[in-house]
């Protein structure tokens, strides 16, 4: 599995519509209906994202595995550029169709086709409209002790989820904590600082040109 996609773990967000209740059968709402529409509330009311992030990944112990620093721009509906600063340099841009990743120590760029494997990754959550989040995920909610942040908890419907559990902090409409545990027990925070919302982001930075002189491993010619 590569840094990128160790990073950020698996979800599926391609799901079908709700159903939707007949006339003679209203439906009821329920304490995870109501978690799922103040989620998808907060996540509507963000357009574009810049945040600097502070990811830290521990062991089934607690114990520190790695911590890195990055920098993540996000405009919707699926553009996103996740730039690694620390300990090494490593950057992902893709523009919803094609993948660009370069490793500056292995001077080498790989390119793709957005598939499946990366539009699973937890940070395109972000992305997901309620229906997606409703099929794929069990979602309960909590009001933090100071009474203004939120914590949701989703819980993967599906056997292949590559996480057991994930949750998301909100101050007000600002994401600040995402907190996922992999199959393996494996825990990843990341932290979202200096967060700047639905501001205005050049579409250049969701597109890459390899620099000279690095390998190029395009399976997009395939």
């Amino acid at each position: 599995m590569t840094r990128f996609l160790a990073t950020f773990a698996a979800v599926a967000l391609v799901a079908p519509a709700w159903a939707q209740p007949t006339v003679n059968a209203p439906a009821i709402a329920t304490a995870e209906d109501y978690a799922l529409d103040q989620l998808v509330s907060l996540l509507q009311q963000t357009a574009t994202l810049k945040a600097d992030v502070e990811q830290l990944v521990m062991d089934q112990e607690g114990r520190e595995l790695q911590e890195i620093s990055a920098r993540l721009l996000m405009q919707k509906p699926a553009n996103f550029r996740w730039e690694v600063t620390e300990p090494y340099s490593e950057l992902m841009v893709t523009d919803g169709n094609t993948v660009w990743r370069y490793e500056p120590d292995l001077e080498q760029v790989t390119i793709q086709q957005f598939d499946t494997e990366l539009d699973r990754t937890p940070i395109m959550l972000l992305n997901g409209s309620a229906d997606d989040i409703r099929s794929n995920y069990a979602v309960s909610a909590a009001t933090m002790a100071d009474g203004v942040r939120q914590r949701f908890i989703l819980q993967p419907r599906q056997p292949d989820s590559l996480f057991e559990r994930m949750s998301l902090t909100f101050n007000g409409p600002v994401l600040e904590e995402m907190q996922f545990e992999d199959s393996l027990g494996l825990q990843t925070s990341l932290g979202f600082k200096a967060v700047e919302r639905n501001e205005d982001i050049d579409t250049g930075a969701f597109s890459y040109e390899p620099p000279a002189g690095v390998d190029v491993i395009d399976s997009t010619l395939d």
